[in-house]
């Protein structure tokens, strides 16, 4: 190849100038691509402290001159606690049906012989392709018929119908990494099955166990489709439901949906942020 080419002249360069080079522009572009993805969050942040007067001027300042809580404080002055509270008790109880029976489910296709239990955990992967809204108008016919439409326990179940086909099989897929041979240790000196699972099983899944629930907690605290159907009484709304009370006939709240959307936000940040490693671990282990 020319040297008097673009490309000839490229490979003319030293090794270790063209690794920095190539660094760089990897950098360069990472940089771009973090910009682009965190300037929504950064924009829901400032549009919250602008004063709602100032929130179309022309032209609309990327960082706010006059900031303010009054976005905050009419937010507050709203269900928006109540809304809160439901949330936590509704992705609370996502998260612990999800992880237990995702965790017990896992460690059965694993360890037992079920017939067809490939063919099983496939197709019961496969239910998790299938979108919420799908699932959401039988889900309330059933629940209407035996009592537990427009209740919190309710839309758990539901919600956890969505979230637990895809961590059974995550579960089943780490459980199989985990060496049977301790296992079966264990019950040489005299543990039964279930002390073999609780006591040498169980702690060795803690990382996928943190990765199930993880990925249903952050499913359960943006949910907006099933709690929509089943959720018919204001005091029972999550927070995703009670942004929509900041639209009225005539205009939007833009300030106190950025304010709200920014109290919904910041939980799942700060715990995803944080127990990220757990997460990756998890499907390291499963190899996903």
């Amino acid at each position: 190849m020319s040297a008097d080419t673009p490309i000839g002249y490229w490979y003319q360069l030293p090794y270790q100038t063209r690794k920095k080079v190539y660094n760089w522009l990897l950098n360069l572009v990472l940089a771009v691509g973090l910009v682009i993805v965190l300037f929504p969050i950064y924009w829901m942040l400032a549009t919250s402290f602008i004063p709602p007067e100032q929130l179309f001027s022309v032209p609309n300042p990327l960082v706010p001159t006059n900031a303010t809580l009054e976005s905050y404080v009419a937010v507050l002055e709203t269900d928006v606690l109540l809304w809160y509270k439901n949330t936590v008790i509704f992705a609370a109880g996502v998260v612990t049906l999800t992880t237990v029976a995702a965790t017990l489910g896992g460690y059965g296709l694993a360890r037992l012989d079920i017939p067809y239990k490939k063919t099983f955990a496939r197709v019961i992967l496969f239910g998790y392709m299938f979108p919420p809204i799908l699932l959401s108008i039988p889900m309330f016919i059933f629940w209407r018929q035996i009592g537990i439409i427009n209740s919190l326990p309710g839309v758990i179940l539901a919600q956890t119908a969505t979230t637990l086909p895809f961590s059974l099989w995550l579960m089943w897929q780490f459980f199989q990494t985990v060496p049977y041979s301790y296992e079966e240790s264990a019950r040489v000196i005299g543990c039964s099955r279930f002390q073999a699972f609780y006591e040498v099983a169980l702690p060795l899944a803690k990382p996928g166990m943190i990765a199930v629930s993880i990925f249903s907690f952050a499913i359960a605290w943006g949910a907006y489709t099933i709690p929509t159907i089943l959720l018919t009484s204001n005091s029972k709304w999550v927070l995703t439901l009670g942004l929509y009370s900041f639209t009225q006939a005539e205009s939007v709240l833009w300030g106190q949906i950025m304010a709200a959307s920014t109290l919904l936000v910041l939980p799942t940040f700060f715990f995803v942020y944080y127990l990220q490693k757990y997460i990756l671990r998890g499907f390291r282990a499963t190899r996903i």
